[in-house]
């Protein structure tokens, strides 16, 4: 864990100058971040395919974060919202898959947060402790290196441990938007990844979009009409551009 400053000795101020500029250094963030290591059993139970990448579906994934990659960098994006239709479309699953994949790009650095406050679900599908709740990291309780942990060397979690149901509300408190920026500025990181409620049983999706540059949405397969998918486009095309449809649960090859 990180030490804390108030329990040292107040150095004077020829020793605190030079390390002034590292503070706002992004490296020293991310190495300030504890490390923590996913279960290899829940990965492989929650089909957490790109974490070893034994199976062959892995590919999919690949080649979903080339294409997302290359997109973000024609346009100077970073944030993407990863939500579905309904409940059970696999936007987690989606996001923790294409999290792991993004990390074996060494330059590139990620940060996922768990913004389905309703029912988070990140930390059970990698099996990683949640310590503190998403809520009190967006209301500014908690500064990033206090939150965040690391599963990689450039990638980080924010996880949550208690549901919320104001969820649409804080969304568009402006503190919200100030803690994002200040992660952004702080850490530096290529992509931050949102993984979302479903966009069409609460108002939770439309009230974060501000705070992002693109969507992906998540279709489960068997789990709902192309009508629920074409609501779903519709109506958050006109508020942010849609990046892409990832077909989940598919037969044959998934798609996007």
């Amino acid at each position: 864990m990180i030490d804390d400053p108030s329990e040292e000795s107040h150095p004077d101020v020829a020793d605190t100058a030079p390390r002034l500029p590292a503070v706002h250094d992004p490296a020293v963030y991310w190495d300030s971040l504890p490390i923590v290591r996913p279960n290899t059993e829940t990965l492989e139970r929650n089909h957490i395919i790109t974490a070893m990448r034994s199976h062959p579906a892995h590919a999919a994934f690949d080649m979903l974060r080339t294409r997302l990659m290359q997109a973000l960098a024609d346009q100077g994006w970073t944030r993407v919202a990863i939500t579905g239709p309904t409940h059970g479309c696999g936007s987690s699953f989606v996001t923790t898959n294409l999290a792991f994949s993004v990390a074996r790009l060494e330059s590139a650095r990620s940060v996922v947060l768990d913004l389905n406050l309703r029912a988070p679900a990140l930390h059970g599908m990698m099996g990683l402790p949640a310590e503190h709740a998403m809520a009190d990291y967006l209301q500014g309780a908690l500064a990033p290196e206090e939150f965040l942990l690391r599963s990689h060397a450039n990638l980080a979690f924010g996880l949550n441990n208690a549901p919320a149901n104001n969820a649409a509300e804080l969304f568009q408190d402006t503190m919200t938007s100030d803690v994002l920026d200040e992660l952004q500025d702080l850490l530096s990181p290529d992509l931050i990844l949102f993984d979302l409620p479903p966009a069409l049983e609460h108002d939770d999706v439309l009230a974060f979009l501000p705070n992002v540059d693109g969507v992906l949405v998540v279709a489960g397969a068997g789990e709902l009409t192309a009508e629920d998918v074409t609501k779903v486009e519709q109506m958050l095309s006109e508020v942010k551009p849609l990046l892409g449809v990832m077909l989940n649960r598919a037969e044959g090859k998934l798609s996007f």
